[in-house]
């Protein structure tokens, strides 16, 4: 399976091949969740330019960094939609990805989860000073608060660091985890710093949020998502699965596993391993829905959702490498602030996303109520780089005039 040794490279030719099967798509139709206008004329379209750029700047990055498929949606009130698909779904087939081909959303999870959180402080259940000892006292760091776990400040060991916990997972894929045992990985390695004092990225504090919500409500997390979040919002694509299945039709997912083996299909795995930090699966077009809903903060009270802006915060990290022996899987995301469940780049706000073998991207523009969605079939790329990302970076500055 993976080598030891094995670092991701890059696999610049890998979409010569499909250059045929690489299509683009303008979109005119709004979601009724996201604004319209009344004017029955039709939306003005983005200057080609501007649309050959964009397409241009996708093209290369996923050339540089070996990314079999790209989705990308950019919606702005006022014009037509962009949707532009690129590459394959599958590698073997060289089957064209679709726009509604479903995708594992990795950590974009976490802002499902935080809103659920929120929505139990409005219900006056839970308050965000509350102590993570009012739950569960015995793990490490329990006088983190609740807004801490949540805004990765809780010091709390991010578990995806530890490398046995890595090569068990990579031995089976298919191997089902309880939250207490990832629980158990955090508490073997010693905290980051005391609750407060820093700020660490751990899908450790989002599990245990899940356990909360599930202590709580008395039900299953994912259930809870579903009847708070994904019905109202009538996310039909969207779903928190309870087995490696991904509803059809969906794109395979791919991993580097070193230069011997190349892309490693990792398409199928349980999604128990990353659970409420990162399991769920969606497509583009619902992750425009949630986008707005995120950025509006459509199922939070006001009161909450200005809590969840206004805790957003600069934060200082060190850059992403393998010099660490201790962390050989460190986890740095690009924000540039991060809060409860939401992050900031570049003026946007959303959430950033990587799993076994996809990498999301989910992002609002509160000023002109922008979106943009990008969704990848490929993960793990050298230095912990987040495609997506970095691509939405060139995007946003492309588009900074424009909006």
């Amino acid at each position: 399976m993976f080598t030891k040794t094995a670092q991701p490279a890059l696999i610049c030719l890998l979409l010569q091949p499909w250059r045929a099967v690489i299509t683009s798509l303008l979109l005119a139709a709004a979601l009724s969740a996201c604004d319209s206008s009344s004017d029955s004329s039709p939306a003005p379209a983005f200057d080609p330019e501007v649309l050959a750029t964009m397409e241009a700047m996708l093209v290369e990055r996923m050339e540089t960094y070996g990314v079999p498929g790209a989705l990308v949606g950019l919606y702005v009130p006022g014009r037509q939609d962009v949707v532009m698909a690129q590459g394959v779904s599958d590698i073997d087939t060289a089957a064209a990805l679709g726009a509604d081909d479903h995708m594992r959303v990795g950590s974009v999870t976490k802002s499902f989860t935080v809103t659920v959180i929120l929505q139990l402080v409005d219900e006056g259940l839970l308050s965000l000073d509350d102590p993570l000892s009012r739950f569960f006292p015995d793990i490490e760091n329990s006088d983190a608060t609740i807004a801490e776990l949540a805004n990765m400040r809780s010091g709390i060991y991010n578990y995806t660091e530890d490398g046995a916990f890595v090569d068990e997972l990579v031995e089976d894929f298919l191997r089902v985890w309880m939250p207490q045992e990832i629980v158990a990985v955090a508490d073997r390695n010693a905290p980051y710093f005391a609750p407060g004092d820093g700020w660490h990225y751990s899908n450790t504090s989002t599990i245990i949020l899940g356990m909360i919500i599930e202590q709580l409500t008395g039900n299953p997390v994912g259930v809870e998502i579903h009847q708070r979040i994904i019905a109202p919002l009538a996310l039909a694509g969207t779903l928190y699965p309870t087995s490696p299945d991904i509803p059809a039709p969906f794109s395979k997912g791919y991993m580097f596993a070193g230069p011997e083996v190349g892309l490693l299909d990792i398409t199928l795995t349980d999604p128990s391993s990353s659970a409420a930090s990162g399991a769920m699966i969606s497509r583009l077009a619902d992750l425009r829905v949630w986008a707005v809903a995120l950025g509006r903060g459509t199922l939070l009270s006001e009161g909450s959702q200005r809590e969840r802006i206004n805790s957003l915060a600069p934060i200082v990290y060190d850059p992403c490498d393998d010099s660490d022996p201790q962390r050989p899987a460190r986890v740095c995301p690009e924000y540039d602030q991060y809060g409860l469940g939401i992050g900031e780049i570049d003026g946007w706000i959303g959430h950033t996303g990587e799993g076994l073998g996809y990498t999301v991207l989910v992002m609002y523009e509160p000023a002109s109520s922008a979106v943009m969605v990008v969704m990848m079939n490929r993960s793990g790329v050298e230095n912990h780089t987040h495609v997506p990302t970095l691509l939405f970076r060139e995007y946003a500055e492309l588009l900074r005039p424009l909006l």
